[in-house]
């Protein structure tokens, strides 16, 4: 049985700041039909590598401080939109040899135990809601950037280190 912990650290890439528009703009397009979502606000979209207790951080800034040089830009495309038991709505980006060989330096399952699947979350909500929003909203391929990592602490939301490759 997975039990999701409430205080975890997190790190995950960043995308360039026209993908982090692009994304906004879905999202606030979503948010003005359905607005009662639940989704984390106030942190860039991202897409996870790893979940860790919290008392990983001088680790974790550690492995990022050994990897960020060696670590380049990369384009990822979004290719349409999941979700998660109709209760967390995404857009799935896909899987290419970089982000692979990204999260395999980061890659932990702390906060849920699940396994790994790439997504950047755009809304969490009610099942008949994000069922409703599967019909009326198709999102077309985006193509953006990975140009950095995060490291962020949940809850509350609080980015904690930013690295741009």
């Amino acid at each position: 049985m997975n039990m999701k912990q409430e205080h975890f650290l997190t790190i995950y890439a960043v995308f360039d700041n026209e993908t982090q528009e692009k994304l906004n703009r879905i999202q606030q397009r979503i948010l003005g039909k359905y607005s009662k979502g639940t989704q984390t606000m106030g942190i860039p979209f991202h897409i996870s590598l790893g979940s860790f207790p919290v008392e990983d951080k001088a680790m974790l800034i550690e492995k990022i401080g050994k990897n960020i040089e060696k670590l380049k830009a990369f384009p990822i495309e979004l290719e349409g939109l999941g979700h998660f038991n109709h209760s967390v709505l995404f857009i799935k980006p896909k899987i290419t040899d970089e982000l692979v060989d990204l999260h395999s330096i980061f890659e932990g399952n702390f906060s849920d135990g699940y396994p790994w699947t790439p997504h950047t979350t755009l809304y969490c909500g009610e099942k008949e809601d994000i069922k409703d929003i599967l019909t009326e909203y198709k999102v077309s391929s985006i193509q953006g950037n990975i140009i950095g990592l995060q490291l962020g602490e949940f809850f509350p939301p609080k980015i904690i280190l930013t690295a741009t490759f």
